[in-house]
């Protein structure tokens, strides 16, 4: 299995830094774009939808919401993000209370939507900033970096558990060690680029944030999971499982990344 994961994690960390460093805007946006329909195509069997038809069409949807939405104005479906993490975070804490809300199958693919769509959004934003590069990058070290630190932590001292009703292997001290690994990175870099005091604190504070809600990604497919009685979104990365479970982190992360940057000003 580790060995899986190992040879999955090299084919899918050059191609994710090759999109991110060399593909023109519009390139991008079709990359992301395949990836996100992939993600729907799982997102239907989460919903409980097994047939490959269905799954097939809500992939489709998905991309044609994408396509409609593709001049839309970037804060409107920032927004919309940010508000379903905000509904997330608490059917997340309420589990599996308040799952009546939420569980039919037709619900769950309305709420994957609102994750999937605001995630091609917010890094098509990003795309277009100044050093988009380099913002695109950093957004993908924290949470690669916060995951990395909450192993570790986890593993060594994960007592206090984080969410046991939804996903009973993270605790609060890997929740701490992923916040303590993202924030350093984040720090090394703003000094790195010589940023000034007020910039840097801004920048911990858009890091903490991104990284909290990074965590609740993951959590909140965690949760879809252990509702639809499934270990993985698919099989389709030996070792890995599918391409949500690979993302899920992201699809939170990317758009509250990009709404807290336009919102502050903050540039690299």
């Amino acid at each position: 299995m580790l060995k899986q994961r190992l040879i999955t994690a090299l084919f899918l960390a050059p191609l994710a830094i090759g999109g991110i460093f060399f593909l023109p805007y519009e390139y991008f946006a079709l990359f992301v774009a395949a990836v996100v329909m992939i993600g729907a195509w799982e997102w239907a069997n989460l919903a409980g939808f097994e047939g490959g038809v269905k799954r097939v069409s809500y992939a489709a949807l998905v991309g044609l919401s994408m396509y409609g939405i593709y001049q839309a104005p970037e804060i409107s479906m920032l927004t919309i993000g940010l508000a379903w993490w905000g509904l997330a975070f608490v059917l997340v804490l309420a589990y599996p209370g308040l799952s009546s809300l939420w569980g039919s199958k037709w619900m769950r693919l309305a709420i994957g939507f609102l994750v999937l769509v605001p995630f091609w959004k917010g890094l098509l934003w990003l795309k277009l900033q100044t050093n988009s590069e380099l913002v695109l990058l950093y957004l993908c070290l924290m949470v690669w970096g916060a995951d990395v630190g909450a192993y570790f932590a986890g593993k060594k001292w994960g007592v206090s558990k984080l969410a046991p009703k939804v996903s009973p292997g993270k605790s609060w001290a890997g929740f701490w060690g992923g916040m303590t690994s993202a924030l350093v990175i984040g720090l090394s870099i703003g000094i790195y680029l010589d940023m000034a005091a007020s910039q840097l604190l801004l920048l911990v504070v858009v890091s903490a944030v991104t990284v909290a809600i990074s965590v609740l990604g993951d959590l909140t497919e965690s949760m879809f999971k252990r509702f639809r009685g499934i270990k993985d979104s698919s099989q389709l990365l030996p070792g890995h499982g599918g391409v949500l479970d690979r993302v899920d982190s992201l699809t939170a992360a990317a758009p509250v990344f990009a709404l807290l940057l336009l919102l502050s000003g903050l540039t690299f």
